[in-house]
C-alpha cells in the first residue's frame, strides 16, 4: 500500500486526501457566502426598481388630481395612483 504525501502547512502536517477536504470546504464556505448576500440585496434592488416605477406615475402633478380619498382624479378615477396612470392622455401638468 503506498504512502500519501504529506504537505507541512505551519506546525499541521496535512495528507493529500485532508488538502481536497480542506479545499472543498473553502469553497463551500465561498458559496455559502455569495448566497447569503444575495439573498439580502436581490430584494434591495428589487426595491429600488419598484420605487422607480412608482415614482414615474404623474398623477399628484396633474391638473385633475383633487387629493382626496373618495374621488381622487375627476376624468379617470379608476386608474388614478395606479401603473396604468403613467401614460394617461388626459394628464396636464399644474404649472
Amino acid at each position: 500500500m503506498s504512502q500519501l504525501p504529506v504537505y507541512q502547512l505551519g506546525q499541521y502536517a496535512i495528507k493529500e486526501s485532508g488538502l481536497a477536504i480542506l479545499s472543498l470546504r473553502f469553497v463551500f464556505a465561498c458559496l455559502l457566502l455569495y448566497l447569503c448576500s444575495w439573498s439580502l440585496i436581490s430584494p434591495l434592488v428589487a426595491a429600488v426598481a419598484r420605487a422607480k416605477q412608482m415614482h414615474r406615475i404623474p398623477c399628484t402633478k396633474c391638473r385633475f388630481f383633487t387629493n382626496d380619498h373618495r374621488l381622487k382624479c375627476t376624468v379617470k378615477p379608476q386608474v388614478a395612483n395606479t401603473e396604468d396612470a403613467i401614460g394617461c392622455r388626459d394628464y396636464h401638468d399644474i404649472s
